[in-house]
């Protein structure tokens, strides 16, 4: 499979505290992880570690590939070993003249009355040129996308990314709507975690919309799901799926609409969960488009897996610590095999 990412890549140091701190005095930590973050990043991860527990089910070659920018210095080659190490191929489109040359540092700490996030939030100026290039020799060298993800962070790089398998900008005598009405073979997925002021031009080549309860579009104070279906469906996407924490998942399906369940689990830390399940969904749809599988009538089953993926890694804590359990592997094989007999139902 070969998975595109784009979006934003920042150092996440994470502390573990039995107890709720006292402000006023030091404490140590239970356990610590420092790892490349943000939810583009940690969705590749994710599908990165399903493919290698794909990969011992089926002896599956796979390419992630995370077109990102993360500056330079120590924290940006911290970044790059740790995501080569997670087998997620950097495309780094910094530019030269960016006035910020390092990357946003989140320092977490989580105990047991909830978390503590400080973030230097810092953002990167993004060379597009550059990414075009980047994009076109990883292309080359692994082929078309299975599938894409973007997180919206970055609104050049995403804008390039789903691009890929249209005709690309329109020259001036051509038809303005015809490069979004040419779809590629592969599905675009915005991971909508929150609504973002630049995301409007982009919403016409996104497919599928996996949003949370917390992405409000303007002119909706308190939406309701039916709401952001129905604005997104104005932009062309027929497919949105929204997400309620430990709630029922919402699904608005090329006409249909549904909720599905998600198990309940005993939570440790719900830290980067989002991502995972936005990782793991687009997994299972890589995984469809490389078995030639059309995309099923309703997402159900697709829900189902990213939901209990996510839901396993919230018993782990950080956001790493969960990839290699035999239960992810277990979790795959399972999907692998229900799509395989025709238990994911397509719609064909």
């Amino acid at each position: 499979m070969h998975a595109l990412f784009a979006g934003l890549t920042t150092l996440d140091v994470i502390h573990a505290l039995d107890h709720e701190p006292n402000i006023a005095t030091k404490t140590t930590s239970t356990d610590h992880v420092m790892a490349a973050g943000g939810p583009a990043t940690n969705a590749a991860v994710t599908l990165s570690a399903l493919e290698k527990a794909a990969g011992c089910a089926r002896g599956a070659a796979s390419s992630i590939s995370l077109l990102s920018a993360i500056g330079e210095g120590m924290i940006a080659s911290v970044i790059s070993a740790d995501l080569a190490s997670a087998g997620v191929h950097l495309l780094d489109a910094t530019s030269v003249d960016s006035a910020q040359k390092t990357p946003a540092i989140s320092s977490i700490v989580e105990h047991p009355g909830g978390r503590m996030v400080a973030s230097t939030n810092a953002r990167i100026d993004i060379d597009v040129h550059e990414a075009t290039h980047l994009l076109d020799s990883v292309l080359v060298q692994d082929g078309a996308p299975d599938v894409v993800l973007i997180d919206g962070h970055n609104p050049a790089i995403a804008d390039c990314v789903l691009r890929v398998g249209t005709l690309g900008e329109p020259d001036p005598d051509e038809d303005p709507f015809a490069h979004l009405e040419a779809k590629p073979l592969h599905q675009r997925i915005l991971d909508g975690g929150s609504w973002k002021p630049w995301l409007a031009p982009l919403l016409g080549f996104v497919d599928i919309a996996v949003v949370s309860a917390d992405f409000c579009p303007p002119l909706l104070n308190e939406p309701t799901g039916p709401e952001v279906a129905s604005f997104l469906a104005g932009f062309g996407i027929t497919r949105t799926i929204r997400t309620r924490g430990c709630e029922s998942v919402q699904w608005y399906w090329d006409g249909r609409e549904g909720e599905t369940e998600v198990d309940q689990v005993d939570a440790i830390s719900t830290l980067g969960a989002g991502d995972v399940f936005h990782g793991a969904f687009a997994w299972a749809v890589g995984r469809l488009h490389v078995a030639d599988v059309p995309m099923p009538k309703d997402p159900s089953d697709l829900i189902r897996f990213a939901s209990r993926i996510a839901g396993f890694s919230t018993t782990k804590f950080g956001t790493r610590s969960w990839c290699e359990a035999p239960e992810v592997v277990t979790a795959v094989e399972e999907f692998l095999g229900s799509f395989a007999s025709g238990v994911v139902k397509s719609s064909r």
